[in-house]
């Protein structure tokens, strides 16, 4: 049997606890080292919870472990990914790498100088996510030449955007409006709710790339929190679409088929398993397996797991699943977003960097 995936943690948020609930489910798949903390003592119960190895340096972490994941305040990360990259440390990410135009410029002009940098993105992973993929990936529905994200914010949702799509590059040309839209207050993360409409914002941005191909990129912030608003997906080839989990394609000139992407989930009903995914099928397709199965994981913690995978394999074959350059792309094309609602004009971007896919 293969030993435990090593790997340890910069960082004390609640990202890092992710990963720490993680392996602590799955034993067998992944074993924390131990964490760097730089105020170990605000952390003590953190610490006392997971029975955690306090590290003092990144040397001693990094010598531990197969290599390092970095959960820190996206105003810390830039910083502490160019201190990784000199200590030639392998290192997976969480987003966002850069939270400002001058963090990207500054991690933009080495990006291809740290090859041992991946990034946890997780949304590609998620298990409907990387089923919709599989599906494109069998060529059923042609070429695909718009791609409609109503799922998460900013650079998150551009990461599917450029999956779906094949986009390699930052060239596009961007229009954006920001919307006020009502919404009843909700509560979540122990916040409680008021009895009482609020506002909110809504972004709808549309991306036009220089292939033709397009995209509407549109969300609003309780769609992560708020039963009341749901997610959608629109993937449109020249042979069929994915709407959601319902799949239609034309199989000849007067002939169409009609399919749903299905989750083969245990512990329903008669079944004595866990309340696990076991996988995702459109008709006889398996588009996903879970590599977790039976463990009761959410899809959340299903896609980090997935990152936790590809970066061992990524160790061990030189194949990149989301490298430093893909997050850049992403963070690029999000702050166009921002400066075309801001500006209330196009922005037309060329290619500053581009993912080697």
């Amino acid at each position: 049997m293969n030993r435990p995936i090593r790997f340890g943690i910069i960082g004390s948020g609640w990202r890092a606890e992710m990963y720490l609930k993680l392996a602590h489910l799955l034993p067998q798949q992944f074993q924390v080292t131990g964490v760097l903390i730089r105020n170990p003592a605000k952390y003590q119960q953190l610490i006392d919870k997971w029975k955690l190895t306090v590290y003092s340096s990144i040397e001693h972490l990094a010598a531990e472990s197969d290599f390092v994941v970095l959960a820190v305040s996206k105003t810390a990360a830039a910083s502490l990914l160019l201190e990784l990259a000199a200590l030639q440390v392998p290192v997976l990410a969480e987003t966002p790498t850069a939270s400002t135009p001058a963090e990207y410029e500054l991690l933009r002009s080495s990006a291809m100088d740290f090859p041992l940098i991946q990034i946890a993105e997780q949304y590609p992973l998620l298990p409907h996510h990387q089923a919709r993929t599989a599906y494109i990936q069998t060529g059923h529905l042609g070429e695909v030449g718009h791609v409609q994200v109503s799922v998460a914010h900013g650079y998150h949702g551009i990461s599917l955007i450029r999956k779906w799509l094949s986009i390699t590059g930052t060239a596009c040309e961007i229009t954006a409006r920001r919307l006020e839209v009502p919404i009843m207050d909700f509560s979540y993360r122990g916040r409680e709710a008021e009895d009482d409409l609020k506002t909110e914002q809504q972004d709808i941005a549309i991306m036009v790339f220089p292939s033709g191909k397009s995209a509407v990129l549109d969300f609003t912030r309780s769609q992560y929190f708020s039963p009341l608003r749901t997610n959608r997906v629109l993937i449109r080839g020249s042979h069929g679409e994915i709407r959601d989990n319902e799949i239609i394609r034309r199989l000849g000139t007067e002939e169409t088929e009609y399919m749903n992407i299905s989750r083969i989930q245990g512990g329903q009903e008669g079944s004595l398993e866990s309340l696990s995914l076991h996988e995702l099928r459109a008709g006889q397709l398996s588009l996903f397996q879970n590599p977790f199965h039976p463990s009761p994981l959410s899809d959340e913690e299903i896609g980090i797991g997935q990152a936790l995978l590809n970066m061992s394999s990524f160790l061990h074959t030189g194949i990149s699943a989301y490298s430093l350059a893909d997050a850049l792309i992403d963070i690029r094309l999000s702050f166009a977003v921002d400066e075309a609602i801001a500006l209330g004009s196009t922005i037309t971007l060329q290619d500053e960097i581009r993912s080697a896919k």
